[in-house]
């Protein structure tokens, strides 16, 4: 559990977009209003999606193919991807000289 000012509070199951696209929409409206990562975006993004129809789900089964975002979807795959290739190492061979 979290502490908010010395209190115990319960996380909240973490909520899946029903819509993506419109989500992403609203989320790029936001970035334009708001200061990154502020309070009032967050509280105004999900007003917001839900104002609009926007709906969530506990799991990205339950999202309607038809409303994806495959082009969203593709981005953040080879972002994941090429942030597990920054954190690779490579192993350092010592060379014997005699």
């Amino acid at each position: 559990m979290a502490l908010i000012r010395g209190k115990e509070v319960k996380e909240s199951p973490d909520q899946i977009p029903a819509n993506p696209k419109l989500y992403n929409m609203v989320t790029t409206q936001a970035g334009a209003r708001f200061s990154k990562n502020s309070p009032a975006k967050a509280h105004w993004i999900h007003a917001k999606y839900a104002q609009m129809g926007g709906q969530f789900v506990k799991s990205k089964r339950e999202v309607d193919p038809r409303f994806r975002d495959y082009a969203q979807e593709d981005m953040d795959k080879k972002e994941e991807q090429r942030n597990k290739e920054h954190n690779v190492r490579k192993k350092v061979t010592k060379k014997v000289t005699k």
